[in-house]
This record gives C-alpha cells, structure tokens and sequence, in this order.
C-alpha cells in the first residue's frame, strides 16, 4: 500500500500534509485489511467486520469535520481524486471544506469490507452507510461502484441501480494504473466494466426496456467474449421480449 499523500493543488482547496506519526497507524492498518481479507475468503464475516472496524474507528477518532478526504494509490490517482474534490466544491454538490487531505486506500477498502461483510451476515441497512462511504471517497473505483449498484438491484430499486451502474461503466479506476501486471490490468478493467454493463441490463429489463438491455450486454460481450452471464441475461431477454434483437 501506498503511504498517505498531500498535494498543493488549488487556491480554492488547501491540502495539508500527513504527519509521520501516521506511518504507525498505516502499517496497523495494512496488517488488519490483510487480516480483514483472510477472514472474508474464510467466510467469517463477523471477524471481517470487527478487523475492518478496527482501521474505521482509527481513522474515525481522528477526522476532522471541516475535511475533505479521499483514497488514493498515488500522484497520479491522488492527483485525480482532488481535481474531482475541487470540481464538486466549485459546483456546490459538497459541503464546503478548508481542506482536503488524500488517504492510504486502506481506509476505504476497510469501509468495503465492512459493508460487504454485512451484507453477508443479512444487515443490508448496516451495509449501505459503508459502502456509501467507500464510493464517495473513492468515487473512480467502480469495484465499489458496482457492489453499491448491486445492493440497490437487490432492493429492486431499479432506477437508483442503473444510475450507479452506469455511472460505474464509464469510470476508470487509476489506482490499477500501478499494477506491474498490464494484462492483469486490462482483465481486471474488463471484468469490472462487464459487471457494471450486466447491472446495466438487469436494471433495464426490470424496466422492460429490452433494447437498452440487450445494448449493455453486447459491450459487455465485445469485452470479454463468451461471457456466460450475459449469454444466460441474453436468453432470458429473448424469451421476456418474444424476440432476439
């Protein structure tokens, strides 16, 4: 993981530097996502939530209510991420802050899991503050975009979840941009942008909107051949709609 970073970037937004002491708290809180993450692989959803609430409650005891945060894996994904911030203050889509200080990504992967976990022990209301939490600091992650969308999918708000999907499908996640692996990058981009293009059908089928459906899926298709899920989204349209195209 990448150390807490804090850039000068515009008259409007001053960023303030994370002091060193933090370095203590950072590699505490790598070793409890690594915890967190072995914990969901084993299904213990309750152990995941308590080591991703260890990282929550260090970062929550010490925010600031005049603060801006965001995630970030470096300059280029830090530097993304304050434009964005800068962007929404200009619009007056967020409360005005005096600064904006960029985060180890531990902090929303933490928020994440957290919410993830929850959805798996049957807490849906518990879940969507945290995820809620993780999109809106990470707002170009569309791994936590997609997962968010699914929780609305789930609660058959059909409009609310094409929204996120969509939005989802059209964002690039620059964090990945530090992989060493660009193959694994590509794959890794695709599936996401495919699961984000087969939320998009779902919802739009949901809302008999067959042709938008079957227009998500052929992107979704064109990414990653063969996709089964799409085929078998597909086959349902066509037996819904009385019609293959």
């Amino acid at each position: 993981m990448f150390r807490p970073v804090a850039m000068i970037f515009a008259a409007t937004l001053s960023l303030v530097a994370v002091p060193a002491s933090a370095d203590t708290q950072d590699d505490a809180d790598s070793i409890a996502i690594g915890e967190a993450m072995d914990a969901l692989r084993a299904k213990d959803f309750g152990q995941t939530v308590a080591k991703a609430q260890e990282i929550i409650g260090r970062f929550e005891a010490g925010r600031s209510p005049d603060t801006a945060y965001v995630c970030a894996s470096g300059p280029g994904d830090t530097l993304t991420q304050l434009m964005s911030a800068a962007a929404a203050a200009n619009e007056g889509s967020s409360k005005e802050t005096a600064t904006t200080v960029a985060l180890s990504p531990n902090i929303c992967d933490a928020y994440f899991l957290k919410g993830f976990a929850l959805i798996d022990l049957g807490r849906r209301d518990d879940a969507l503050p945290n995820l809620e939490a993780a999109v809106a600091m990470d707002p170009d992650n569309n791994h936590y975009a997609n997962e968010l969308g699914e929780w609305y999918k789930a609660g058959r708000q059909w409009e609310k979840s094409l929204e996120i999907f969509t939005r989802a499908s059209e964002t690039n996640d620059l964090s990945l941009d530090f992989m060493e692996d660009k193959a694994a990058v590509q794959r890794i981009r695709n599936n996401r942008r495919c699961r984000s293009y087969r939320g998009i059908a779902f919802n739009q089928s949901e809302l008999r909107h067959w042709d938008e459906a079957r227009a998500a899926l052929d992107k979704c298709l064109a990414i990653v051949p063969g996709d089964e899920a799409s085929l078998q989204e597909l086959n349902y349209i066509a037996e819904q709609s009385g019609k293959d195209r």
